[in-house]
C-alpha cells in the first residue's frame, strides 16, 4: 500500500512537474513513506465514452491502464497531481485523467460519499505566467469537482516562470516548498 500516489500529466521527463513531484516523494521517501508515481503520458488511457456504466456498476466498462489508477487511489490517503497550464488549462494527459476519475463518486447519491473514501489531494501546476494567482480561479474551480470523488483540496503549488524544461530545477524556494510538504504527508 503507498500511503501518497502521484499523477505527473505533463508529457516531459524530468521536465518541471516532474522535478517538483519528485521532491515531494524525496521528502516522504526521507520518512520511509513509499511514493507510487504514475507518468500519465505513458500510459493507456482512453477518453470517457460517456456510457454512464460506472453509475450502475462500481467499475469503469473501458478496460485500460485507468484500472491500476483505481486502485492505487483506493489504497492511498493522498493523492497528488501534477500538470503544466496549457492553453489556461490541465495538459491533455490530465483532463482524461481526470474525465475518467467519475467512477470514484458514489453510485447512490442518498449515501453522499465517494467510492473509495476521502483522500487529501495535493495539486501541483507549473505555468509560464509569471504570476501565481493568474490561474487560481481555475485551479479552485478543478479542486471543487474532484471533491466529489473523494478528493478534497489540501495544498496547491505553483510554479511561474516555467519557460524551458528545467525552471523549476533552479528554484530552491519551491523545491524546498515540495520537499517539506513531502515530509509533512508522511508524518500526517
Amino acid at each position: 500500500m503507498c500511503k501518497i500516489v502521484a499523477f505527473i500529466g505533463s508529457p516531459r521527463k524530468n521536465g518541471n512537474v516532474d522535478t517538483i513531484i519528485k521532491e515531494i516523494s524525496n521528502g516522504a521517501m526521507s520518512k520511509n513513506v513509499s511514493v507510487k508515481n504514475f507518468y500519465l503520458n505513458n500510459m493507456n488511457i482512453r477518453a470517457c465514452q460517456g456510457c454512464l456504466y460506472c453509475r450502475k456498476v462500481h467499475d469503469c466498462a473501458i478496460k485500460d491502464d485507468m484500472k491500476e489508477i483505481y486502485e492505487a487511489i483506493k489504497e492511498a490517503e493522498y493523492v497528488v497531481i501534477g500538470t503544466p497550464v496549457y492553453i489556461c488549462q490541465v495538459s491533455a494527459q490530465t483532463k482524461l485523467f481526470l474525465d475518467r476519475l467519475y467512477p470514484l463518486t458514489e453510485i447512490d447519491k442518498s449515501k453522499h460519499t465517494p467510492r473509495f473514501g476521502k483522500k487529501k489531494l495535493v495539486m501541483v501546476f507549473t505555468q509560464a505566467a509569471p504570476f501565481p494567482f493568474l490561474f487560481n480561479k481555475y485551479f479552485k474551480y478543478t479542486a471543487k469537482h474532484l471533491k466529489g470523488m473523494g478528493l478534497e483540496h489540501y495544498k496547491t503549488l505553483v510554479a511561474t516562470k516555467a519557460f524551458e524544461k528545467d525552471s523549476s530545477k533552479n528554484n530552491k524556494t519551491l523545491l524546498s516548498k515540495a520537499y517539506k510538504l513531502g515530509v509533512y504527508m508522511a508524518e500526517n
